[in-house]
């Protein structure tokens, strides 16, 4: 790896104490997943447009709507409230007609069913939904969706769902006092796969006056100016960064008048930026995790570091009283403190440029993930570690 490449390392301890040789493997596997993408001719990694950016206007379309599930046994809502009414709303409209008070039965759960559709869908698509129960239902096992309208943000019905459940889950036993139950995963929720059934096309414009505007996921002036300059080596003269998250692209006159807009975006698409990304590192004490990710850049520095524990151990006893004697029995608490202090180990710290290099010398230091979070930290005090912290 060469200064500048981006990556990041994560360290987990479980307890107190973390074997240092995982450290390594933890690293070395990193660095190896890293060397397998693409390098250009400086060895640096580059990555295709459309892993970090997205076209505005082309967003997924998210869908909700509320129904029943049928067919489950015992396991359905307790609480009737809500299955009651729409269950005499849904047999009111096969001119049926039942009091909601005398529907009684616990085979059926009030469920909140969602839905997210890819750009450029058209009608009759189907996609998966995947259904929840808002009542207190025990389990959806075995149930079956009647068909449920799903509304767009705009409050117009753009799909219909139905179908039978599959949940990845299960729930067995008796669930009141002094039973035993057994529940894997999540019982309350499933998925109908290909479920719902599309009654609309997607007519959103996309390349409004023959201009893409790109939005990079990850803002960066330089990633930007990238982008735009990638996009340029093909079509040149095309795109320009409008700031550190939009980069806009002008569609060539001979796309849009042959209608080739779409062999015009897969050919920008495709094109590779080397990225940028400020350095940072994220720290969570509670786990021990250490993740880093950016330029690394460590001053030399001197570290001196060593462990002290602190033991203690508390017995109770019992004094009794000599024979005859006006005295009463009493608890006695022994208490022994025990301190052990490790010897310290001082290492010169050298200038740090490269992940690689970061591995090595922290493996050399030792100890545990907690301990390497305390240098860490010192370091950024110090000013020797230039990099932004942020806790988890």
């Amino acid at each position: 790896m060469t200064r500048g490449q981006h990556s990041a390392v994560s360290v987990a301890a479980a307890g107190g104490s973390a074997n240092m040789d995982v450290l390594r493997v933890a690293f070395m596997s990193l660095l190896l997943a890293v060397s397998l993408v693409p390098l250009n001719a400086q060895g640096t990694s580059l990555s295709r447009i459309k892993d970090i950016a997205r076209i505005v206007g082309l967003d997924d379309l998210e869908l909700v709507g509320y129904g029943l599930v049928i067919g489950l046994g015992a396991s359905g809502d307790r609480d009737l409230t809500m299955t009651q009414q729409t269950m005499a709303n849904l047999l009111n409209q096969f001119q049926i007609t039942v009091p909601p008070s005398e529907i009684n039965g616990q085979n059926v759960a009030a469920v909140i069913v969602t839905a997210r559709v890819k750009p450029f869908y058209h009608e009759g698509d189907r996609v998966d939904v995947q259904v929840l129960s808002i009542g207190d239902a025990a389990s959806l096992v075995g149930g079956t969706l009647l068909m449920t309208p799903l509304l767009a943000p705009d409050g117009k019905v753009s799909a219909l769902a139905q179908g039978s459940l599959t949940v990845g889950g299960f729930s067995i036993g008796a669930d009141v006092p002094g039973g035993q139950q057994l529940s894997r995963n999540t019982p309350t929720s499933g998925r109908v796969p290909g479920g719902a059934a599309l009654r609309s096309s997607d007519r959103r414009a996309w390349a409004r006056d023959g201009v893409l505007t790109l939005s990079l996921r990850h803002p960066d002036f330089s990633t930007a100016t990238r982008v735009a300059s990638a996009i340029n080596a093909v079509h040149p003269g095309v795109a320009g960064a409008r700031d550190a998250a939009t980069v806009d692209v002008r569609v060539p006159e001979n796309s849009l008048e042959m209608g080739r807009v779409a062999v015009f975006v897969a050919s920008i698409e495709n094109a590779r930026v080397q990225t940028d990304m400020q350095a940072k590192l994220l720290l969570n004490e509670r786990t021990g995790t250490i993740v880093i990710g950016g330029d690394i850049y460590i001053h030399p520095a001197v570290v001196a570091h060593g462990n002290l524990t602190v033991s203690i151990k508390s017995r109770l006893s019992v004094s009794q009283p000599e024979p005859f004697s006006q005295g009463q029995t009493a608890a006695i608490e022994d208490v022994q403190i025990g301190v052990k202090q490790d010897d310290a180990r001082v290492m010169m710290l050298p200038e740090v440029t490269t992940v690689q290099r970061l591995a090595d010398t922290l493996t050399q230091m030792g100890g545990t993930p907690q301990d390497l979070i305390s240098i860490l930290q010192a370091l950024h005090r110090l000013g020797a570690l230039q990099v932004e912290i942020e806790t988890m």
